[in-house]
């Protein structure tokens, strides 16, 4: 095993990744944090060229041979120069043959060999979520998934004390092939950071803890700039950072009682950091389910990253395998908490949310096979638009007259993950199935079904165990009281609800490899495709290529 502390990473035989550069870049990223701004494509480009060289000499050779020159010089540029390699991103995604793109997306997943010392997923800035995972082999007290070790000891004695915290990055890059509105990248990024203080072990509070999660999100979105597609995202990242430096994600205060059988959390919370969820969903880069059901997060009401409002969940565990939860919230329109995360005002509440999920987290036989499933509800008691009917129940596209005003608005959903095969000790290492399905009231909400599946793959490679393979597929179905108001303004010729057509129905396909290159740091190359975008047949599906990098410092 190679020492994990060791400067270069051998990669491909000869091949080694340079991050010497990287401690100082990183020493440079507050007064640089407002000027990593990329304009993709036409647009002007503002970028940080910073850290060492990367010297990537046998791959570069590869895609010479595979027809891909144009290539090379961006691999020979380096990790640590983003804003370099995506320049060259743009140029070949909007001049390559399909063919030859489609080449260099199966050339970038093998970019990092079986000779790496490889290191498990890193855990970064993510929603407070039970694994709810056995734990089939003890944990390794000497493993670390942090690019900065323990920061001189800094980590091991805040923990000691009862504070940790994490401080990550996550770049996703994508661009569009064929297809869509035109040829076209874009790049969003965001650093978020988070403390958890354990206030048992600080200060003798038995079981109560806080906890404080802070982002900045920047970038563009592919999906409207260049796909044609306003319902579902390319790039999971985008949205809601309105260009605030720190915006405020959550504050709250739990609560742990009766051997943590009992967990109380309130403060400024969202009904994503629990309901629906799953640490799994987040391996995928599409706004399709990181980090849940799309059908649910894009009404008012079930609230998620980066926004938050008030509210309160309890979570009560009758028995070690089940759950049972409720949570009040206070339903409010977007952006919840206002464009900085800091507005706690109650001005704008419109109503309540009221959600309740059950919960069963079987392990199957002696190789501890874990699966995740349940069951939700959720109700708004504000009051909604009526996509159709006006307050006499006729088109209110027709008449002039305003849309009928609904009272309350209803969803619900039923999820699960298996593992039907284990290759390791860790409590994802195998073969996992994934499924949701999320039901929206039709009358007044944009969609009305909404289906995902997927499974995620790791282990099948003996020398880089933990590699995994991520395939997702998601069809929705749009309300079809929004279709029919769609329709009718097609027939008369008036003003389009949605501007590339009448939506009915669309499919999404993703296919990933996400590979550790480093402690700390992963990589995870991008297939998309988007049948019927927008769910409109007017514009072309779309392909698309992207890289997520994700760094946990």
């Amino acid at each position: 095993m190679a020492d994990p502390s060791q400067r270069q990473l051998a990669v491909f035989g000869s091949v080694n990744v340079d991050f010497s550069g990287l401690a100082s870049h990183l020493a440079k990223a507050g007064e640089t944090l407002r000027g990593m701004r990329y304009r993709i494509g036409c647009r002007d480009q503002v970028t940080e060229r910073a850290g060492a060289a990367a010297r990537v000499q046998v791959f570069a050779h590869w895609l010479d041979r595979a027809g891909m020159a144009a290539v090379a010089p961006m691999l020979r540029t380096g990790l640590s120069a983003p804003g370099v390699w995506q320049d060259h991103l743009v140029r070949i995604l909007t001049r390559a043959a399909p063919t030859r793109i489609a080449a260099f997306a199966v050339a970038a997943m093998l970019l990092a060999a079986p000779a790496v010392a490889q290191q498990a997923s890193s855990p970064g800035v993510t929603p407070s979520l039970e694994a709810s995972t056995p734990k089939v082999a003890p944990p390794d007290p000497t493993a670390d998934n942090h690019l900065f070790g323990d920061w001189g000891g800094m980590r091991s004695y805040l923990n000691n004390l009862g504070i940790d915290f994490n401080l990550d990055y996550v770049t996703e890059t994508a661009g569009n092939v064929t297809g869509g509105l035109r040829k076209g990248v874009d790049y969003a990024d965001q650093f978020g950071f988070q403390l958890d203080i354990d206030w048992e072990k600080l200060a003798g509070i038995t079981g109560f803890s806080t906890h404080l999660n802070i982002v900045h999100r920047d970038g563009r979105n592919l999906s409207s700039d260049y796909i044609g597609d306003n319902v579902i995202q390319a790039q999971e990242i985008y949205g809601a950072g309105f260009g605030t430096a720190l915006r405020d994600v959550w504050l709250y205060g739990e609560e742990k009682a009766f051997n943590d059988r009992l967990d109380f959390v309130f403060g400024r919370v969202f009904p994503g950091m629990d309901f629906a969820a799953s640490p799994l969903y987040c391996h995928f880069m599409t706004l399709t389910i990181c980090g849940h059901p799309r059908a649910l997060t894009q009404e008012q009401g079930f609230i998620d990253w980066p926004l938050s409002t008030w509210g309160g969940r309890l979570k009560a565990r009758p028995t070690t395998d089940t759950y049972v939860m409720f949570g009040v919230y206070a339903s409010e329109p977007f952006p919840a908490g206002g464009p900085t995360g800091w507005n706690w005002s109650t001005n704008v509440v419109t109503g309540a949310y009221y959600a309740m999920e059950l919960g069963w987290e079987p392990v199957f036989g002696p190789s501890q096979l874990s699966g995740h499933y349940k069951i939700g509800f959720a109700y708004d008691t504000s009051a909604f638009p009526d996509n159709l009917a006006d307050t006499n129940g006729q088109p209110f596209v027709l008449t002039g007259l305003p849309p009928r005003m609904q009272h309350g608005r209803g969803q619900f959903w039923v999820t699960f993950d298996q593992m039907l095969l284990r290759t390791g000790p860790g409590p994802n290492e195998g073969l996992t199935v994934l499924a949701a399905y999320a039901h929206d009231d039709g009358d007044n909400s944009l969609y009305q079904h909404f289906v995902w599946a997927g499974l995620l793959y790791s282990g099948f490679w003996r020398d880089r165990p933990h590699d995994q393979i991520g395939l997702g597929i998601t069809y929705y179905k749009i309300a079809p009281s929004l279709t029919q108001t769609e329709t009718l303004e097609q027939e008369f010729d008036l003003a389009p609800t949605y501007a590339y057509g009448v939506q009915t129905h669309a499919t999404v396909f993703e296919l990933n490899y996400q590979l550790p290159v480093y402690r700390g740091v992963t990589l995870q190359p991008e297939m998309e495709y988007f049948l019927r975008p927008g769910g409109v047949s007017r514009v072309p599906s779309a392909f698309v290529l992207g890289l997520k990098t994700h760094v946990v410092f």
